[in-house]
């Protein structure tokens, strides 16, 4: 007997199965949200380059490169450590990296350490624009867009819009996809880098129904040949 994805999804939400249920899913789509009218400013960062001035073409997810970037952060009151996550918008591919603190010195160090691991030329080749939120993390807009191996930048920085995750989106669905591994609560501090690379590569390795069942890794690995 084969089903189609859509009665599995019914069999799911009608409890048919004896030992699955909606819980078990990566996550449940329910109803859109309205987007409210925010102010297109942030009172923290008047400087920063709005993603209004990102080329249009990134929204289109067609060429390798546009990175969304994030943090997933420790439990209230436990470690300082956490997550910085790259997520790319056209595969998907995502990289994670651990982090001390929250601070923008030490998202602007693990930049410059991927890009020592990557070489620069890589580097700018593989990071065209990187799209983040109006985090403090995030606000030396100069150091994470500067090379720290060659003259010029590596890369080129836009700021989402304050109270607008949607914009990116990525982020968003694979830091579920890590939650689901670091629930909230974990204290990443306890966490170690092992265990960081296990779940990047868990999520890379990840077949995805967008891409007809190929994993990130698969596709990249398609688009190479």
């Amino acid at each position: 007997t084969t089903l189609c994805c859509k009665t599995i999804y019914n069999y799911l939400d009608m409890g048919l199965f004896l030992n699955a249920s909606n819980d078990d899913l990566m996550s449940k789509k329910g109803k859109r949200k309205v987007k409210p009218e925010r102010s297109k400013v942030s009172l923290n960062n008047r400087t920063g380059r709005s993603i209004d001035k990102r080329p249009a073409h990134v929204a289109d997810r067609k060429q390798y490169g546009h990175w969304e970037m994030d943090t997933v952060v420790s439990a209230k009151n436990t470690g300082l450590s956490c997550l910085l996550v790259l997520s790319e918008r056209m595969t998907r591919e995502e990289i994670i990296i651990k982090i001390k603190n929250k601070k923008s010195s030490s998202v602007v160090h693990a930049l410059n350490m991927l890009e020592r691991r990557l070489g620069s030329k890589s580097f700018r080749e593989k990071f065209l624009t990187i799209t983040c939120d109006n985090g403090v993390e995030f606000l030396d807009m100069a150091g994470i867009e500067k090379s720290r191996y060659t003259k010029g930048n590596r890369t080129t920085v836009y700021y989402c819009h304050p109270y607008s995750s949607y914009e990116r989106g990525t982020n968003e669905n694979i830091n579920r996809m890590i939650r689901r591994f670091f629930p909230k609560g974990t204290n990443f501090d306890d966490v170690s880098k092992e265990q960081v690379s296990m779940v990047e590569s868990w999520i890379n390795n990840y077949p995805r129904k967008i891409f007809g069942g190929l994993s990130s890794n698969m596709l990249r690995a398609k688009m190479a040949s």
